[in-house]
């Protein structure tokens, strides 16, 4: 019997790389919490909405409030990642969801939790989501750096999806059980611990003096020329926002399934909402465990986004809670190879001076998925759930084929 090569015992032994490093374990921490409150928070939100309406459009309505912003201010948002400090801005959105989270607990409590209030508070919390994603990532990489950096967005996504398994659960639990105003209290309040916890942290990224940073716009101008000059990178970009609209048909969708196809009570539908979480829990955990570099990004971005736009036409054929479960779960293992490998091109591709630019213009182009759900949701009124799923999805199919052969710089290596 041969005997394990010495740097993979070390590997096993000490873990993935990224968490030797104490900087990257305490933001990871922020992370884990972060996004256990968010899926918590955004199952019993989607709730409150299935109580009140019948429309699947009101459930299209919901995620397009809440990504709306990522479309809006995501290229300005990238132009302050690279005017300022990233951890800086990651800090402050920890504050700015505690506030507003306690906002919302306090205006339940009081009655009003009208569809307006509902959508006012999931448009504030897209704003500061929007803010912390690209700023958290980008922090990231600056601790770990290139050669780890595959490995520490899959931990990031590792936590981000058992934060979606458990937290999507204990949403539906809460939203069975407990009183919805008093669970804001307390989400509210881990945001204010996790901005206590993100204190003294290095910068990592020191952008040029406050005299000599141009403007928001110029910096977005030089971003977009940057991005044009190099066409894997503005292919992938196409590929996110192709995805992002046509794509997730099956997870803006679930709460319509689940309320108008399965039938599901509150522990069902927190069941069903956690589906993708466990699959992508999956593939996150086996990148960030094997710890090598993916070289390739590009293919298994056209790949995994193709692949999620056609089992979303399968999803569509579902009847009960179990078989959709496992549908969502296998939906979730894909979507999160497209996840991590859109990210990795970016910050593998970019310089570090134009990543935060580039990641705005990822972050406008997750910015289509709220449009996509809302155009979605209309399309389902008029023409009924299941077929409206499948149209989206096959859209999706013929655009991403067309990028494949339009862009074959997006199938190379990179350097």
């Amino acid at each position: 019997m041969q005997g394990n090569h010495p740097t993979q015992t070390r590997r096993i032994r000490r873990g993935p790389r990224p968490l030797q490093h104490p900087v990257f374990r305490r933001v990871l921490g922020v992370s884990v919490t972060a996004h256990l409150v968010r899926f918590i928070d955004f199952t019993i939100v989607a709730w409150l909405v299935v109580q009140q309406t019948n429309n699947s459009s009101a459930v299209g309505l919901l995620i397009f409030f809440r990504f709306i912003p990522f479309l809006i201010f995501g290229p300005f948002i990238g132009a302050l990642l690279d005017r300022y400090s990233r951890i800086a801005m990651f800090r402050r959105t920890q504050l700015g969801m505690g506030i507003v989270s306690l906002g919302f607990g306090l205006a339940i409590a009081s009655g009003f939790d009208s569809l307006a209030v509902i959508y006012a508070y999931t448009t504030l919390m897209g704003i500061l989501m929007m803010a912390e994603i690209p700023s958290r990532r980008s922090y990231m990489s600056g601790i770990v750096g290139p050669a780890a950096l595959g490995s520490a967005l899959a931990l990031d996504m590792v936590a981000l999806n058992v934060a979606w398994f458990v937290g999507s659960n204990v949403g539906g639990f809460i939203a069975d059980l407990i009183d919805p105003a008093w669970a804001y209290m307390v989400m509210g309040s881990v945001f204010f611990l996790n901005y206590w916890w993100l204190r003294g942290l290095p910068v990592m990224f020191r952008p040029g003096p406050a005299g000599g940073r141009p403007s928001p716009f110029r910096l977005i101008a030089e971003g977009f020329v940057f991005t044009r000059s190099h066409p894997a990178i503005f292919a992938g970009l196409l590929v996110v926002g192709v995805n992002n609209f046509f794509g997730y048909a099956f997870e803006s969708m679930t709460p319509a399934f689940a309320r108008d196809v399965y039938g599901a009570g509150p522990t069902q539908f927190g069941l069903l909402m956690s589906a993708q979480g466990l699959g992508a829990l999956i593939t996150a955990g086996y990148i960030a465990l094997r710890g090598k570099q993916l070289r390739n990004p590009g293919v298994l971005l056209l790949s995994s986004a193709l692949l999620q736009s056609i089992g979303s036409i399968g999803f569509s054929y579902t009847q009960t809670v179990e078989v959709g479960f496992v549908a969502i779960a296998g939906l979730g293992l894909i979507s999160m190879v497209f996840g991590i490998t859109h990210t990795m091109l970016v910050l593998l591709a970019a310089p570090a001076n134009f990543r935060g630019r580039i990641m705005g213009f990822q972050v406008l182009m997750m910015g289509l998925f709220p449009l996509g759900s809302l155009a979605l949701g209309f399309t389902a009124d008029a023409i009924g759930l299941e077929f409206a799923v499948r149209v989206f999805a096959s859209m999706g199919v013929v655009l991403l084929v067309m990028i494949w052969f339009k862009y074959p710089e997006l199938r190379k290596p990179l350097s």
